[in-house]
């Protein structure tokens, strides 16, 4: 088996592990960045278990395709790849996967275990109610990849969704920037890249005010953004364009909190602030003040033209915007291309 490398840690593979505990809540109890070994590189990104024991699940259909890959097993792994998945990430997998049960099937219960049958001995799925099925989310996967693992389509849920058929493996992979997008991938589209996972943005927003999913997503989104910023003095593109994402919901998400605690369903005050922590570690606020965007912008200023172009003069422009101004400015520092042309902007503002 190849050599191990670590994970690189990507916005978006955090932001995987704080999005499917939250979206499946009332289906799994989910712990992240599960160790199986005495270092980073074997931790498994997201480890799921049916709430219930019996072994049935019923696919919330709010979830979509997300809700139908999760029914397939009580126990399941999740891993996240926001780059290009290679035969090393996948022997990776396996790896985790493996050590991860030798480790715990001492402890499982013994009358969880599946009676062998004709059908059994051919289903893909583990043999064991506690032994994990594992999905592979990644935003590209070659076709060598996928010919070297002997993939097949799992045709049950469409297009560009795979299992491993080779013998004892219970694996499959999603192709998350391959998948049509539409109603039923929206949520997996929110773990994809580009264009697609900024329409998935958009379109949560418009769902259903009263939606619990709905309120959920937006605000694990916000305090992702939380974490992006005070755990990366120096935010990348991929963290900007994430953060772009979600910068419209603030105000909706106090909204919803707001009635809701009118109608003593939330307890607490808001105060234009959400409280969470990140993690166990990072405790945060979200600023549905100018100043906060005041910093945002002067970041995006920072990683977009170096800190040089960020002067006094120009600290002082940023700070004199209005809220809707600092809105137009983020907008439109993904569109210039020089230094000059945010400065024009600046003095016409």
């Amino acid at each position: 088996m190849a050599s191990q490398k670590p994970k690189p840690n990507e916005p978006h593979d955090q932001f995987i592990k704080q999005f499917v505990p939250i979206v499946l809540k009332n289906l799994f109890d989910s712990k992240t960045s599960v160790s199986v070994q005495l270092s980073e590189e074997l931790a498994i990104d997201v480890l799921c278990t049916a709430i219930k024991r019996d072994g049935t699940i019923e696919p919330d259909p709010n979830l979509g395709l997300l809700g139908r890959l999760m029914a397939i097993h009580p126990t399941i792994i999740i891993e996240h790849y926001s780059g290009y998945l290679d035969l090393e990430d996948i022997d990776s997998c396996i790896l985790r996967s493996a050590i991860y049960w030798e480790l715990n099937k001492a402890k499982s219960d013994k009358s969880r275990k599946i009676r062998v049958t004709q059908d059994s001995v051919i289903n893909p799925h583990p043999l064991h109610l506690d032994r994990p099925f594992t999905w592979i989310f990644t935003a590209k996967c070659s076709e060598n990849s996928l010919r070297r693992w002997n993939a097949i389509p799992a045709l049950e849920f469409g297009t560009h969704v795979y299992r491993l058929a080779a013998p004892g493996l219970s694996m499959g992979i999603v192709d998350i920037e391959s998948l049509p997008y539409n109603a039923d991938t929206m949520l997996l589209k929110m773990l994809g890249k580009a264009e697609s996972a900024k329409l998935a943005f958009a379109d949560v927003f418009k769902l259903d005010p009263n939606l619990e999913l709905r309120n959920d997503i937006i605000e694990v989104s916000i305090k992702h953004c939380i974490y992006l910023e005070q755990v990366n003095p120096e935010l990348t593109e991929e963290a900007l364009s994430f953060m772009t994402y979600v910068k419209e919901v603030e105000e909706a998400y106090q909204q919803w909190v707001q009635k809701r605690q009118a109608e003593g369903k939330i307890e607490g005050k808001i105060e234009g602030k959400i409280e969470g922590k990140i993690e166990g570690k990072i405790e945060g606020k979200i600023e549905g003040k100018i100043e906060g965007k005041i910093e945002v912008v002067n970041k995006m200023v920072r990683v977009k033209f170096g800190g040089d172009v960020l002067t006094p003069e120009v600290r002082d422009s940023l700070s004199q915007l209005t809220e809707s101004q600092l809105d137009e400015f983020i907008t439109k520092i993904f569109e210039w291309q020089q230094p000059n042309e945010m400065l024009a902007w600046l003095e016409n503002a």
